[in-house]
């Protein structure tokens, strides 16, 4: 008897199957961004930021614009995060009873 072993592609850790295509997970960027654009919050540039992570995944490499797109999302709304954070030290500074 010849046991059969059925092939599983393995995906990265950031791949993302509800997102099967790099088009789909910048279409979701894109709905984020419009909607940060619109209201800007510490979850939607969260929520941009684990996108653009996403489209890092190798899955999602299907041209060098799409790999290179990808990297300058994550640097972009990594900046906004930071810059969320910096603000919100700035208007909400340290003080002991608030620790």
């Amino acid at each position: 008897m010849q046991t059969q072993l059925t092939s599983v592609k393995k995906h990265s850790i950031l791949f993302d199957p509800e997102l099967p295509t790099a088009k789909e997970v910048m279409a979701a960027i894109c709905c984020v961004a419009t909607q940060y654009a619109l209201n800007p919050s510490l979850d939607l540039a969260n929520t941009a930021l684990t996108l653009a992570h996403k489209l890092t995944a190798p899955e999602y490499a299907e041209t060098k614009l799409i790999v290179e797109i990808a990297k300058r999302l994550v640097f972009q709304w990594d900046e906004v995060l930071r810059e969320h954070t910096y603000i919100q030290m700035q208007v909400i500074p340290a003080h002991s009873r608030l620790q």
